[in-house]
């Protein structure tokens, strides 16, 4: 591990311009396409989550994860007195885009309000249904004990806006650091640069897949697959944000491609009907 660690530092120097562009063009993306869905979203979800003092109904939290997409519902989780099973149905049924995100500037990308209205319906059903297969089956014991839920002080908009603000910069940080290794990969094999990119940063690779000359219907669908998905970079802030012991690497894995996969059929299907 510490030889490949140097040799990606190494790497990283060579080719110094490419990297530069890749991060900043994540960065840029975050900034427009992000950071203004999910920061007010976050500051009032967690405003409120914090006024229920550990007792927020299973129903309420799961609408606010929702709401918010990947990291909310993932930042959510230890506010809330749920059991371990709702945990994890919630966990995996939160880990994907925000509403936001989708219908906003998924929807403008693909240049129809339709198609953005399909999106979002495919992304949050296939998020639903595949949340609660997760909580009716796990897949591999977590190896260790799920940490309870603490009992959360009502958060001023202060602390709220500092706890959300560090989320973030979670957020960015890892659309910035796996938006370079695709740029890199793709330098080695160009391609493969659309699937590298939307397999690791999503963000990118959303704003990719609706620019495709494909028909309507297959850009809606590929887009709602990868959004199900969320790819490594969401993988990897939610498990920064999860309780310890919520889920295995694996079934976290299967989980999110399986939402993709339910993601891309659900749309997929409902293109077809309205087209």
């Amino acid at each position: 591990m510490r030889l490949l660690l140097a040799a990606a530092m190494v790497l990283l120097l060579l080719r110094a311009p490419l990297v530069m562009d890749a991060a900043a063009s994540a960065c840029n993306l975050f900034v427009r396409a992000v950071l203004p869905g999910l920061l007010p979203y976050m500051v009032l979800s967690l405003m409120l989550a914090s006024r229920f003092g550990g007792g927020m109904p299973p129903w309420l939290m799961a609408l606010l994860g929702w709401g918010g997409g990947s990291p909310t519902g993932a930042r959510l989780l230890a506010m809330g007195g749920l059991s371990g099973r709702q945990r994890v149905t919630l966990a995996v049924a939160t880990a994907t885009m925000s509403p936001m995100f989708l219908l906003g500037t998924c929807g403008r990308w693909l240049g129809s309000p339709v198609a953005g209205a399909v999106l979002l319906v495919s992304v949050v059903l296939g998020g639903g249904l595949t949340g609660l297969a997760a909580g009716a089956v796990r897949l591999k014991p977590a190896a260790a004990p799920v940490e309870p839920a603490g009992q959360a002080s009502p958060l001023t908009l202060g602390q709220a806006v500092d706890q959300t603000a560090r989320t973030l910069l979670l957020v960015c940080g890892t659309m910035a650091l796996l938006r370079v290794f695709a740029a890199l990969g793709a330098w080695v094999i160009p391609a493969a640069a659309l699937p590298l990119t939307t397999v690791l940063e999503v963000t990118t690779g959303a704003e990719y897949l609706a620019q495709m000359p494909w028909p309507l219907p297959y850009r809606t669908a590929a887009l709602a697959g990868a959004t199900g998905f969320g790819g490594l970079a969401i993988l990897l802030q939610n498990r920064a944000l999860y309780p310890r012991g919520l889920l295995t690497l694996p079934a976290q894995l299967f989980w999110q491609c399986l939402h993709g996969a339910i993601s891309f059929l659900l749309a997929l299907g409902a293109m077809v009907m309205v087209a």
